[in-house]
């Protein structure tokens, strides 16, 4: 859909509200430009790989671009992040693409989260606040604005869902098979015996000529012993 050289900088991040000297507080607060009809602010979309790109490039066609997957490469290698276009950035709106030169009011390029600048910078981002980098955005949908919807964590969600839910049917199954077996049938001791123990496996418990019935001998042995 679009490729390009240039920038990389940070202007927000919602894990680390306070990082570089820096309160991303205020930026956080602010309605993206990709959620006009919205207003989705950074901290209700709640991801760090929101990424913001040319404002003027943007908003000739933002449902072209908007949620749309970037593939960012630093020194020729590329990141597997799951970065989505989701914001307009005014400085990466200027420059000379074929510059690589910094220049704080007008380079082209992208605006991340400091936490991804600081991934794909390994460790430098408070130090430099920019990189090179190239980019791509492909036609790969990750966030849908019009609902709030993040296909990248929506099916791990969805798994995680149907994961407890099976485990909670194991534990209820489990339960209820415990229950049966040691449910008493009647007020008789030696009964609810011969019943536990024919619910186990061990057949008809009264018939002494099976040697599935063996285990019941002592047990009936010793519930009609007088007390």
């Amino acid at each position: 859909m679009f490729r390009g050289t240039g920038f990389g900088t940070y202007y927000y991040d919602v894990r680390q509200v306070e990082a570089c000297d820096t309160s991303f507080v205020a930026q956080n607060l602010g309605p993206l430009e990709c959620s006009s009809q919205n207003a989705l602010s950074l901290n209700h979309v709640n991801s760090n790989y929101v990424v913001a790109m040319n404002h003027s490039q943007l908003k000739l066609d933002m449902s072209k671009y908007c949620g749309k997957r970037v593939i960012v490469t630093v020194n020729g290698e590329q990141s597997n992040l799951p970065l989505f276009i989701g914001d307009g950035c005014q400085r990466c709106a200027g420059g000379s693409a074929s510059s690589d030169v910094w220049n704080a009011v007008a380079a082209p390029g992208l605006d991340f989260s400091y936490s991804v600048l600081e991934e794909l910078s390994g460790g430098a981002a408070c130090a430099d606040g920019h990189i090179q980098i190239a980019w791509e955005i492909v036609d790969d949908t990750i966030y849908n604005f019009s609902d709030g919807v993040n296909f990248e964590t929506a099916p791990a969600e969805a798994s995680e869902e149907r994961t407890t839910s099976s485990a909670a049917l194991v534990m209820s199954t489990s339960l209820s098979a415990a229950n049966f077996l040691h449910t008493p049938v009647n007020d008789d001791p030696v009964q609810n015996a011969v019943a536990v123990l024919a619910r186990q496996g061990y057949g008809d418990a009264t018939e002494a000529s099976s040697s599935n019935a063996l285990p019941t001998d002592g047990l009936l042995a010793s519930l009609a012993e007088p007390r």
